[in-house]
């Protein structure tokens, strides 16, 4: 077996690897906030995430639906065709996203000081002459 073939396999097998390309996608972690607060119709959804293109939005919704990670459901509510809902193995990743959160927090500050104590080390060194 090729070493590229190898990496790929223990990559199909890796749990991490196989959790990471199911929430992976630029809008997946909004639809599972907002879904997280209770099922949406399509429309609510769109309207919640400025800058998503209907096409990118039902492609990633069907991709969560095929993973079993929420259910499309026909609406009760007069106007609305579809309502969309987390299923029980969906809400299991509410936990996930909440330590992915926190863990980001605490990253973007790291990074903002890191960015502060760069700064004032450039303000600090000498000028150097030009010339």
């Amino acid at each position: 077996m090729k070493k590229s073939a190898a990496s790929y396999l223990e990559r199909e097998r890796c749990p991490l690897y196989t959790a990471i390309k199911v929430i992976e996608g630029r809008w997946k972690p909004m639809i599972f906030q907002r879904l997280g607060r209770g099922g949406l119709g399509f429309g609510q959804l769109r309207r919640s995430m400025p800058g998503v293109t209907v096409k990118v939005l039902r492609q990633q919704l069907r991709q969560l639906e095929a993973e079993g990670l929420l259910k499309r459901l026909p609406s009760p509510k007069a106007g609305l065709r579809v309502r969309y809902e987390l299923t029980p193995h969906g809400q299991t990743l509410g936990p996930v996203f909440e330590a992915l959160w926190s863990w980001g927090a605490v990253h973007l500050t790291r990074i903002k000081d890191a960015g502060k104590a760069e700064g004032l080390q450039r303000n600090e060194e000498p000028n150097k002459p030009t010339g």
